[in-house]
C-alpha cells in the first residue's frame, strides 16, 4: 500500500541511458514506467537518508529546532525555511575588522 502527499511531480524526460534503465526495470518486474520511477526515487531517496539527515540535524541546531520539525517545514513551506537559515546564519557572522558593528 503506498501512501501518497504532497504536490505531484512533473519530472522532464530522461537522457537516453537512464530511460532504457528504467524500461528495462520496468519490463523486467512487469511494472509501468511511471511505478518503476517512482520506486527508483524513493530508493534513492531512502538511500540518501543518512546524508540529507545529517543536514537537517545541523541546520535544525543552528535554528534550534526538532529536526523532523525542520524536516517539515522545509517540506511545507521552504521559502520560510530558507529564510530563517539565511536570518540564523547572518546573525552569527563577526562584524569585519574595521567595522562599527558589534
Amino acid at each position: 500500500m503506498r501512501f501518497e502527499t504532497g504536490e505531484p511531480l512533473h519530472l522532464p524526460a530522461l537522457p537516453p541511458y537512464e530511460s532504457a534503465l528504467l524500461s528495462s526495470l520496468a519490463f523486467f518486474r512487469q511494472q509501468e514506467r511511471t511505478t518503476q520511477a517512482l520506486n527508483c526515487l524513493t530508493m534513492y531517496l531512502r538511500q540518501s537518508e543518512t546524508r540529507v539527515m545529517g543536514e537537517i540535524r545541523f541546520y535544525a541546531g543552528l535554528l534550534h529546532m526538532e529536526p523532523e520539525a525542520l524536516l517539515m517545514l522545509i517540506d511545507q513551506d521552504p521559502q520560510q525555511a530558507a529564510q530563517l537559515i539565511q536570518t540564523q546564519l547572518q546573525s552569527n557572522l563577526p562584524a569585519a575588522p574595521g567595522s562599527d558593528l558589534p
